[in-house]
C-alpha cells in the first residue's frame, strides 16, 4: 500500500515522501496514529504546504543562528575556578560551565550539547572551543580559565 508520510519516520522516509508499506503496517499503525495518510491529490497539496512551512522555519532558524554566530565569533568566555598555585583546577570546567557562562552573557539557546569539548578543562589557561549552533553553523570561541583568587 502506498501512503504519504505526515512526518519523518526513521528507516522509512521523511515528511511528504510517498512510500510503499505493508497493508497491515499502514492500516494498523501509520494511518490510525496519523503518521501517514492515503495518497490523494488533496493530501499531496496539504503535505506540500506543510513541507514549505517547514522549509521556511528552517531558513528562519538558520538566519537567526547565523546572526548569533557573527556575535559569538571570537568571543572571550571568562570563567574563574579554584586552582592550585601550579594552575591545576580543583575539579574541572566542562561544557555545562561554558554553556551557562554564554547564556549569562546573553547568548540564548546554547546548551551543553552545543559545546564541542573533547574532555573537561583541568588547568588554568586559554582554550579554543568550538560551539555548534546548527549542523551548518559552527563558531570558535576562546575560553579563558583563571584562578578564582585573581578576580578578588
Amino acid at each position: 500500500m502506498e501512503v504519504l508520510l505526515r512526518r519523518d519516520v526513521e528507516n522509512l522516509g521523511h515528511l511528504g515522501d510517498v512510500v510503499e508499506v505493508a497493508d497491515g503496517y499502514a492500516r494498523n499503525y501509520l494511518l490510525p496514529k496519523e503518521i501517514a495518510v492515503p495518497v490523494t491529490p488533496q493530501n499531496l497539496q496539504q503535505i506540500e504546504a506543510a513541507r514549505e512551512a517547514r522549509r521556511q522555519r528552517e531558513r528562519e532558524e538558520l538566519d537567526r543562528v547565523s546572526r548569533q554566530a557573527e556575535l559569538l565569533e571570537g568571543f572571550l568566555c571568562f570563567i574563574t575556578a579554584r586552582a592550585t598555585e601550579q594552575g591545576h583546577l580543583f575539579g574541572s570546567v566542562g561544557a555545562e560551565n561554558i554553556a551557562t557562562e554564554l547564556v549569562d552573557s546573553g547568548f540564548d539557546g546554547i546548551r551543553p550539547s552545543n559545546i564541542s569539548l573533547a574532555r573537561p578543562i583541568e588547568e588554568v589557561g586559554d582554550y579554543e572551543v568550538e560551539v555548534m549552533l546548527h549542523p551548518e553553523v559552527r563558531v570558535t570561541i576562546t575560553v579563558r580559565v583563571a584562578p578564582l583568587e585573581e578576580e578578588e
